[in-house]
């Protein structure tokens, strides 16, 4: 098994997060996850109409227009939606980014968020 990259993500979902970012890797996950695609850059795609145009292309060009088994890792389910959220928060994303990639509630990520402040912290990091 791969080492885990800084978004923690190990494998082809380390690359895809890589190429075209954490929140195309979620998306894909979320629609795909466990399931075969074929690569392709095209812009009416099944790959680019899941991404975005822009995120498939880079999809590709990192990883070549071939067929691939979608990773669901650690991100189906209740548990994966708020370990990505907490991901995503510390790269920066704001609250309704968030929300909106990892398909939660706002104020779930604001819960998130609470939880993973440093203990002993009053004040939020932002």
């Amino acid at each position: 098994m791969s080492a885990a990259q800084p978004n923690g993500f190990t494998g082809r979902l380390a690359e895809i997060a890589e190429a075209a970012g954490v929140a195309a890797a979620l998306q894909l996950v979320r629609e795909l996850g466990g399931r075969e695609i074929k690569l392709s850059a095209k812009p009416d795609g099944k790959l680019a109409r899941i991404v975005g145009a822009e995120a498939a292309r880079q999809i590709v060009a990192a990883l070549g227009n071939e067929k691939i088994t979608v990773p669901m890792a650690n991100l189906r389910g209740q548990g994966g939606r708020r370990a990505a959220a907490a991901r995503m928060l510390d790269e920066g994303a704001s609250i309704s980014q968030v929300a909106g990639a990892v398909d939660v509630h706002e104020r779930t990520v604001f819960r998130v968020k609470a939880e993973t402040r440093k203990p002993g912290s009053l004040f939020p990091e932002d």
